[in-house]
C-alpha cells in the first residue's frame, strides 16, 4: 500500500513539474513574441499591436499544453495561421491601405483590429467546443475493421501506378515537361479545369504512406519524395508540401517514432526556402533565393500567401456597408459542385475564394480564400463565428478520438490513420466548399481503396496479415 501511494505522489509530482515547465516555457516565448511585434512596429504600442499581442498567444497557447506536438490544433497553427497571422501583421505595420474593395484609407487600422477580434472570438469558441466535446459521454467507437486492408502492398502498387499514369496524362496535356515547367507562372488558367489531375497524383501520398504502415520505410520515404516533385511541378507549394510531406510526417509521428519540435526546425527551414524559390520561379522564371533576416525570410514567404489583407478588406467591407452578407448561400454550393460548368453555363461560383473575390473586387477572376473564420463572420456576422468555431471545436475533437487516441493500438494495416492526416486541415475549414470537395474525395478514395481490397481478395491474390 505504501509503495503504492509512493508511485503515485511521484506520478503527480511529475505532472506538476511538467506543467509549471509548460508555463515557464509559455510565458518566456510569449514575452520574446510580443517583443518581436513591438519590434516590426519600431516599438510603437497602439491598439493594433495590443491585439496582436493578445492574438497570438491564443493561438500558440496548444503547442505548451499538448502533450502531443501533432495536436490537431498545432497541426493548424502549422500549417495554415503562423503565415497568415505573421502576414497580417507585417502589412499592417508596413502598408497603409487595402487593396481588395474600396475602404477609405482612414478604415485601414479599424478593418484589421475587427478582423483580429474575429480570429481571437473564433480560437476561443472553438477551444470551446472542443473541451466541450471531451466532456460529453464518449460515443460508440468506430469499428476499425472497416479501415484494415488486406493487401496493402498491392493497395499501395496500384495507388502509385494511377498517380505515374495521371502525371503522364498531365505531361501529355501541356506539351511535355517544358509545357508544365512554362505553366508554372500561370498555374490558375494552366490548370482550369484539370484540378482533378492534381488529386489523382496526389494519390502517391496515400501509397507512401500506406507502405510506412507496413514497414517500408526508405521505400516509402522515395514515393514521398518523388510525388512532392509532382505536385511541386503543378506549381501549387501548399498543394505539394501539404499534400504530401506534411502528412507524411504526422503519419510518422504516429506509427513509427514520436517527431521532436527540433525535428521540425530543419524540415521547416527548407520548406520555407522551397516555397521562395518556387515563388520566385513562377514570378520571374528564376529559382533565386536572395538571404536576408530572419524578419525578411519569413516576410518573403508569408507574402506569397497574399491571406493577411484578405481578411481585413472583408470584415471591414461587411461591417462598413460595402458588400452584402452572404447569409448562409455559401454553405450549400457542395450540392452544384458535381455539375459540369459545360453543362450548366449560367452555372453559380461555388468556391468560396471565387465568391469572395467577386464581392470584394466585382469580378470572377479574383480569387481570394477567406479562412473558416471570415467564411462564419461572411455568413452570419460575429454569432457566425461564435457558433461555426464552436461546432468546428466538435468536428476536430471527434476527428482526434476517432482516428488517433482510440486508432493507437489498432493493425499497422490499418487505413485510419492515413484519412485522418489527410483530411484534418479540410476538417478545420470544413464550412468551405473546397474543404468539402476534400473531404468528400478523400472518403471516396478509401471507399474505392476498400472495394479494391476485397476485390483482390475475391481473386486470391492477398491474405490477411495478422499484427
Amino acid at each position: 500500500m505504501m509503495r503504492s501511494n509512493h508511485i503515485h505522489s511521484n506520478l503527480l509530482n511529475t505532472d506538476i513539474n511538467y506543467f509549471y515547465q509548460r508555463v515557464i516555457s509559455f510565458v518566456v516565448v510569449c514575452l520574446l513574441l510580443n517583443i518581436d511585434i513591438m519590434y516590426i512596429y519600431d516599438f510603437e504600442l497602439s491598439y493594433i499591436t495590443l491585439m496582436f499581442m493578445i492574438l497570438v498567444p491564443i493561438i500558440i497557447v496548444p503547442l505548451f499544453f499538448s502533450r502531443d506536438l501533432m495536436h490537431p490544433f498545432n497541426i493548424i497553427f502549422m500549417s495554415s495561421q503562423f503565415l497568415f497571422v505573421y502576414n497580417m501583421i507585417d502589412l499592417n505595420a508596413n502598408k497603409g491601405y487595402l487593396r481588395y474593395g474600396s475602404l477609405p484609407s482612414d478604415y485601414y487600422n479599424t478593418a484589421f483590429a475587427f478582423a483580429i477580434l474575429v480570429i481571437i472570438i473564433w480560437y476561443l469558441s472553438m477551444y470551446l467546443g472542443y473541451f466541450y466535446a471531451s466532456n460529453q459521454r464518449s460515443s460508440k467507437n468506430l469499428d476499425m475493421r472497416m479501415v484494415e486492408l488486406n493487401n496493402p502492398k498491392l493497395i499501395a502498387f496500384m495507388l502509385f501506378l494511377i498517380t505515374i499514369i495521371g502525371f503522364i496524362f498531365t505531361i501529355y496535356l501541356k506539351g511535355g515537361i517544358s509545357g508544365m515547367i512554362l505553366a508554372l507562372s500561370g498555374r490558375t488558367e494552366a490548370y482550369s479545369g484539370l484540378h482533378y489531375m492534381i488529386k489523382i497524383v496526389g494519390l502517391g501520398a496515400i501509397s507512401a504512406l500506406i507502405l510506412l504502415g507496413c514497414g517500408y520505410k526508405k521505400l516509402s520515404f522515395i514515393l514521398i519524395i518523388l510525388t512532392f516533385i509532382l505536385l511541386s511541378l503543378f506549381g501549387g507549394r501548399g498543394a505539394a508540401f501539404f499534400g504530401s510531406i506534411f502528412p507524411y510526417f504526422v503519419y510518422y509521428h504516429y506509427r513509427i517514432n514520436k517527431i521532436k519540435f527540433i525535428h521540425l526546425i530543419p524540415i521547416g527551414i527548407i520548406a520555407i526556402f522551397f516555397g521562395i524559390a518556387l515563388g520566385n520561379y513562377r514570378l520571374y522564371q528564376e529559382a533565386r533565393i536572395s538571404i536576408g533576416g530572419i524578419h525578411d525570410i519569413l516576410s518573403k514567404i508569408a507574402h506569397s500567401t497574399q491571406g493577411g489583407e484578405i481578411l481585413p478588406s472583408l470584415i471591414g467591407s461587411l461591417i462598413n456597408g460595402n458588400i452584402d452578407y452572404a447569409r448562409g448561400s455559401t454553405l450549400i454550393n457542395i450540392i452544384y459542385a458535381p455539375i459540369p460548368s459545360s453543362l450548366w453555363a449560367n452555372k453559380p461560383l461555388i468556391d468560396e475564394s471565387g465568391i469572395v473575390g467577386h464581392a470584394l473586387m466585382g469580378s470572377s477572376v479574383w480569387g481570394l480564400p477567406p479562412r473558416p473564420y471570415g467564411l462564419a463572420f461572411f455568413n452570419f456576422g460575429f454569432i457566425g463565428v461564435l457558433i461555426i468555431g464552436c461546432l468546428t471545436g466538435i468536428i476536430i475533437y471527434k476527428m482526434y478520438q476517432t482516428f488517433v487516441i482510440k486508432n493507437n493500438n489498432t493493425s499497422r494495416y490499418n487505413v485510419g490513420l492515413i484519412f485522418y492526416v489527410l483530411t484534418i486541415i479540410a476538417f478545420y475549414n470544413v464550412v468551405a466548399t473546397s474543404a468539402q470537395i476534400d473531404i468528400i474525395w478523400n472518403i471516396g478514395v478509401f471507399i474505392f481503396i476498400k472495394i479494391l481490397d476485397q476485390f483482390f481478395c475475391i481473386l486470391g491474390w492477398g491474405k490477411k496479415k495478422v499484427v
